[in-house]
């Protein structure tokens, strides 16, 4: 009997399923359709095609995006040349080869405006056919299913990709991530519609998607889909809203927090007549970037911890208005396999003054987050296939504590905090007897994800403390009086730990 099925019971048996306010579906990182790891049996990969023609050549001449004039002309002899006798369809990655071996140095030279142009000039329509999703994820699939379901008999959900930089490009692919019963549709808010709609300017659309997504050609490659933005745009704010209101619940796409929240709040951080409607809705799933909106406010970091590991004192993050739907502290995702700890510790400490922040979330790739929220009180649950980092402060500099939540965890919300459930505990599996870590300091433990693999030794081995080094900070790991260790499932990342305390200290 699966964890899906049995979690959704008891849930129901208490009472909440049937009273419940809102339950958040927060992934660490995208259901992909594809992956390096699965490519060669994927049967649905959306590629880019492209096609260096005259006819495309004449049209980047005639629009080029920058200053640039000697670049531009560069360009255009560079393209000229790449131009085939039956000008064959290229992928991206045949294209980049063709053109680094005529000139790299002036493709390397290129701004990020100007080769988004270019490509995004050369790009054909392509069609798209179902993808298959990576078996680890489906039993987060199968939880949105279910829960949209507990919410609605026959759910609609809403799919919002304004997180990517071409929105348009996995609409398909997320349309169809979902089993029968669940009624997916595209909800074309874009940060280019976000301004039209409100601006009464639709046939400005193809303009905005210039100057607010930096996008360009997007009628030519996606023609339905653009022609759905301008329909969506022509009926207006009001028609917006209530078919936001009349859905179940709603999808953010992996991407950018960025441009997703660009799609939700206007320059001046005022919330677009829609937003409330979005944050309301019965069911809200985020992938990647489109969980870490959910926070009341999104700190924009480093993409890994290179600059706060190289930094004598930490910078500042970016910080950005959220929807506030996850209430309880920052968000941050691909958090083991990006190394992302030490961003979210710098995080804690921006925010430290304000007593009411005191805790961080790090979901892993593959894996989510739930939150149940009903008038009986809030709970969480992990599902996928790793785990969840929660790290709290402590009144002491640099002290944190650290807990690990794997898929089957049911976190209990508490006055105090966050505690694994005595039903979680109770079904603890038996420990398994692994040999002691051996008495070292950890090299590189903010790379490889081994910061993960190290607590999950000590939680396996019942360690009581452990030392890592990367360059010159040490991270102790120490196991006090309130420190637990559970084996929650039988998955390499399945130990459960419990306030471990965390010290980072440079030497």
């Amino acid at each position: 009997m699966s964890f899906i099925f049995i979690f959704f019971t008891l849930f129901s048996f208490k009472g909440a399923a049937q009273q419940q306010d809102q339950t958040l579906i927060l992934a660490g990182s995208a259901v992909n359709s594809c992956s390096d790891k699965t490519a060669l049996g994927c049967n649905a990969q959306n590629k880019a095609v492209f096609r260096v023609s005259k006819a495309n050549i004449k049209q980047i001449k005639l629009n080029w995006p920058s200053s640039h004039t000697t670049k531009k002309a560069d360009v255009l002899t560079t393209l000229d040349a790449l131009i085939s006798k039956d000008e064959k369809l290229l992928s991206k990655s045949e294209l980049l080869w063709q053109w680094r071996d005529i000139n790299n140095e002036q493709l390397n030279s290129l701004t990020k405006q100007e080769f988004n142009f270019v490509f995004d000039m050369l790009e054909q329509p392509h069609s798209n056919s179902r993808p298959k999703a990576e078996p680890q994820s489906n039993s987060i699939l199968q939880f949105i299913a279910g829960s949209l379901k507990v919410a609605n008999p026959t759910p609609t959900l809403l799919i919002i990709s304004a997180a990517q930089r071409d929105p348009y490009a996995q609409v398909e692919a997320l349309k169809t991530l979902l089993p029968k019963g669940v009624t997916s549709q595209w909800l074309p808010l874009t940060p280019a519609l976000a301004k039209a709609i409100t601006n009464n300017t639709c046939s400005d659309l193809p303009a905005l998607r210039h100057s607010q997504m930096n996008l360009y050609n997007r009628s030519n490659v996606y023609p339905e889909l653009t022609k759905a933005e301008y329909t969506l745009c022509n009926n207006g704010v009001e028609a917006l809203v209530n078919l936001i209101n009349t859905s179940t619940g709603v999808l953010f796409s992996d991407g950018t927090a960025k441009n997703a929240l660009k799609a939700l709040y206007d320059e001046n951080n005022t919330a677009y007549p829609w937003t409330n409607a979005l944050k309301t809705r019965p069911v809200i799933v985020g992938l990647g970037a489109g969980s870490k909106i959910q926070s009341e406010k999104v700190y924009l970091s480093q993409h890994q911890s290179e600059t706060v590991l190289k930094a004598k004192s930490a910078p500042q993050p970016t910080v950005i208005k959220g929807l506030n739907t996850f209430t309880y502290g920052p968000l941050s995702t691909r958090f083991s396999e990006q190394n992302q700890t030490l961003n979210l510790v710098n995080t804690l400490n921006n925010v430290k003054q304000n007593a009411v922040i005191k805790h961080g979330f790090g979901i892993d790739e593959n894996t989510a987050l739930v939150v149940i929220k009903s008038q009986k009180g809030d709970l969480m649950t992990v599902i996928g296939q790793s785990g969840v980092a929660h790290l709290s402060t402590q009144q002491k500099v640099n002290n944190y504590n650290y807990s690990y939540w794997p898929a089957r965890s049911v976190i209990d919300i508490t006055n105090a905090g966050f505690k694994l459930s005595e039903r979680t505990i109770s079904q603890a599996l038996a420990p398994v007897k692994i040999p002691p870590l051996p008495v070292q300091r950890f090299a590189n433990i903010l790379t490889d994800s081994k910061l993960r693999s190290l607590t999950q030794a000590m939680c396996l081995s019942q360690e009581q403390s452990a030392v890592g080094q990367q360059d010159d900070l040490l991270i102790n790991l120490t196991a006090t009086k309130n420190t637990h260790y559970y084996r929650v499932n039988t998955q390499p990342y399945g130990c459960a730990l419990s306030n471990l305390l965390l010290n980072v200290e440079r030497f």
